[in-house]
């Protein structure tokens, strides 16, 4: 990567692991030599309300909130939290949009269709990445807790990166069984 920044934005819905993934991430692009800023908004996340997360690195330092439509990828953790921060993509539609299939319907709203949330979807992005993250995590891992780090290991296809330093920064962050589980979802994730 040369001069040009580089930023990420992450939706979900509180418990989903958000700031973990970032701060994982964030740790193995410093040690790459990056310079890395992150931002969260928490609002309601304690009780799984929707959270949004902001990662940006480069070669020099960044403001930590992206200017509208300037994100490099966009992901998100729960299907329709993305519909929140669309408003970063690129005008030229050039944003990888990853998007874990999950979907939390709540008693007495409308949730989008897939019919309604691919054609907002293909307005905004020619690149959109559909993930089964919670699926992948209960079968390779047998917990949830991991579908973040399936995601981490999704989109390290795109980021400059080597696999061997995030393996580290996870080594930094667990341990024990925890450890073998978070090895196992990044695997996983890589081979989407």
């Amino acid at each position: 990567m040369n001069n040009k920044s580089y930023t990420i934005v992450v939706t979900g819905l509180g418990g989903q692991g958000l700031i973990r993934l970032l701060q994982i991430l964030g740790n193995a692009l410093i040690i790459e030599g990056y310079k890395v800023m992150t931002s969260e908004t928490h609002g309601l996340s304690q009780r799984g309300g929707k959270v949004t997360c902001f990662l940006r690195f480069g070669k020099k330092l960044l403001a930590p909130i992206p200017i509208i439509g300037t994100a490099d990828m966009i992901i998100a953790l729960e299907e329709s939290t993305i519909l929140d921060v669309l408003k970063f993509a690129k005008p030229d539609k050039s944003t990888n949009l990853i998007i874990s299939t999950y979907e939390k319907h709540d008693v007495d709203t409308n949730y989008p269709s897939l019919e309604h949330l691919l054609n907002i979807l293909y307005e905004n992005s020619d690149e959109i990445h559909f993930i089964p993250a919670n699926e992948i995590a209960v079968k390779y891992t047998g917990n949830l807790k991991t579908v973040n780090i399936v995601i981490l290991g999704y989109i390290l296809r795109f980021l400059p990166i080597k696999t061997e330093v995030v393996e580290d920064s996870l080594n930094e962050n667990f341990s024990g069984e925890k450890l073998d589980m978070n090895l196992k979802a990044l695997s996983e994730g890589q081979k989407l």
